[in-house]
């Protein structure tokens, strides 16, 4: 009695495992037809599409223009410059190097935008789904129409037709590590608005005033706190002018009003005191 249940067992077991096998098979056989079935329809369309020959023709036609990034990021290991610098005084400062490039990609996001006006015009005009130059079409239509569109998505142009600068400024402690952060997305109405302010100047001071304190805060800024323990280090922790060890700040030897930068060699101490007296001189 027992060897027969094991023979019956071991006849259902080897049964389930054929019928199993024999599903895989019909599965994979199946897998196979559709996959060469679709492969047929992606070819066809590939190759007999009017739709997609006349796009390929007025893509050759457009030439637009590649408009490079500009989004910046920076971070702050001192909370109060990340507090008082605004993403906008972060955007102005670094205006003033690079705006000849803004401007030309601000141009030919311009000249993009004109032109694919006119490149949807003619696509729209020109291109029409359904039409096939064979007179024997393939039966299955919404296969056809499935393929044509899929294609014509991927062969259609899409430039940049509008230009805008996204600034991140993070806070992190003095080891690097994330705390919080802010961002904000400029128009290319704000850029341009910047950009002509920085240019408006009487000799090498600028007649805006916002521009000049947005330039001060991130100057400052650039100071960060590993720079200020390195600059005190190397003052021995004492006041340059007096030698106090009390209320030590770090001072701009050359003043960000007169063209000094947040360097190692343009930095130093001084007590509250003695910076302040060289702040009213």
């Amino acid at each position: 009695m027992h060897t027969l249940s094991s023979n019956l067992g071991l006849i259902i077991g080897v049964s389930v495992a054929s019928v199993v096998a024999i599903f895989l098979i019909v599965l994979i056989v199946v897998l196979i037809v559709v996959s060469s079935n679709n492969r047929k329809y992606k070819k066809f369309v590939l190759c007999n599409s009017e739709a997609l020959k006349e796009l390929r023709l007025i893509n050759e036609k457009y030439q637009f223009k590649k408009i490079a990034n500009f989004d910046m990021q920076h971070c702050y290991d001192n909370e109060h410059y990340y507090d008082a610098i605004l993403c906008s005084d972060y955007l102005t400062y670094e205006l003033v190097d690079i705006q000849d490039a803004v401007k030309k990609a601000l141009k030919n996001t311009l000249e993009n935008s004109y032109m694919f006006e006119e490149y949807r015009e003619e696509v729209e005009k020109r291109c029409t789904f359904g039409r096939f130059n064979v007179p024997n079409v393939l039966k299955n239509k919404d296969k056809l129409n499935k393929y044509e569109e899929y294609y014509f998505k991927r062969l259609i142009q899409t430039p940049t037709t509008k230009f805008s600068i996204n600034v991140e400024l993070i806070l992190t402690n003095i080891n690097g590590v994330y705390k919080k952060s802010k961002s904000e997305t400029f128009s290319h109405k704000e850029i341009k608005n910047i950009i002509f302010k920085l240019n408006q100047k009487a000799g090498s001071f600028y007649i805006d005033l916002g521009i000049w304190n947005a330039l001060s805060r991130v100057e400052r800024g650039k100071v960060t706190n590993k720079i200020r323990f390195k600059v005190y280090e190397k003052d021995g922790y004492r006041c340059r002018k007096c030698g106090s060890k009390n209320n030590l700040e770090i001072d701009h030897i050359i003043p960000i009003a007169r063209g000094g930068k947040s360097t190692f060699d343009n930095l130093q101490t001084l007590c509250h005191d003695c910076n302040q007296r060289k702040r009213n001189n």
